[in-house]
């Protein structure tokens, strides 16, 4: 049985620094404790990659990294720290696997974590819109999306919202990669929602605020020239980064905003630039 850890070493700092920083998303739930993570890939091509992620005892992932090193990945990494929300020196972030009853008591922090400000289908609680679906929430500083697992205040993309169940927001970009990898779907079937598990809104409706995404994500963009739209400063942590973003070219996903860059924070390696 390894030898449990304490600490994080410099090479699991450095794959807890690239979870925090990528762009992944939970396209598909195979069980409690196993996933599908969908990552972009880099421009011109931006291909993206599946990776089929297991937490247990040990963890596994189908990724290069974990495949040739038998060590914690990015993925796994991803799902500890932000889905998980379990702090990067919490003991249970630095094992190689958990065995049932550390796995039970992360599934029980998640449940506080991800339950529905209001009981779902409760006439009380929940409002009625004009047009007969249940009301659309307030974003709350806190929310997430359960998809992307980024704050959704923190970043400027438009949103839709569960119509039949409960009401909370996700990403419209993050939903209709949900909805692909949701399987037998017709074009007037009804997708479940992520967080409540009841009907979410009718895929034709969803494929349609889809295609009006692209127009209202330019005007935001267009209203904030000087922000890198969802990319965090990984020393300081600001997200967006405001002004010139620097991006490092030995690591993957390490992006620094102007002021970390000019404290020499990261030295050793050589850096690329995109002005704010």
């Amino acid at each position: 049985m390894a030898r449990r850890r304490v600490t994080a070493s410099a090479a699991l700092s450095r794959r807890q620094e690239q979870a925090l920083g990528c762009s992944l998303r939970l396209v598909r739930e195979l069980g409690p404790t196993a996933f599908v993570l969908r990552e972009e890939g880099p421009p011109p091509a931006a291909r993206a990659a599946e990776h089929r992620v297991f937490l247990g005892n040990p963890h596994k992932c189908s990724c290069a990294v974990f495949v040739n090193e038998k060590d914690l990945c990015k993925h796994i990494c991803w799902l500890l720290l932000k889905k998980f929300k379990l702090p990067r020196d919490h003991e249970y972030a630095l094992q190689l696997g958990l065995v049932e009853s550390e796995i039970n008591y992360m599934l029980q922090g998640l449940q506080v974590t991800s339950q529905p400000r209001e009981t779902i289908n409760s006439a009380k609680e929940l409002q009625i819109a004009d047009d007969g679906y249940i009301a659309q929430k307030e974003i709350d500083t806190e929310d997430v999306c359960p998809i992307c697992q980024d704050t959704l205040l923190k970043k400027m993309l438009p949103v839709t919202y569960c119509r039949f169940g409960c009401g909370n927001n996700i990403h419209i970009v993050c939903m209709k990669i949900w909805t692909d990898h949701q399987k037998e779907l017709e074009k007037d079937s009804l997708v479940k929602c992520p967080l409540c598990r009841e009907d979410f809104a009718p895929l034709k409706l969803i494929l349609e605020e889809f295609r009006n995404c692209k127009r209202l994500v330019t005007v935001a963009e267009k209203q904030h020239l000087d922000k890198h739209l969802g990319i965090p400063c990984n020393n300081c942590r600001v997200c967006p980064i405001e002004g010139n973003c620097y991006k490092c070219t030995d690591c993957s996903e390490y992006h620094l905003c102007h002021g970390c860059f000019r404290s020499f924070c990261h030295p050793s390696h050589n850096f690329a630039f995109r002005e704010g």
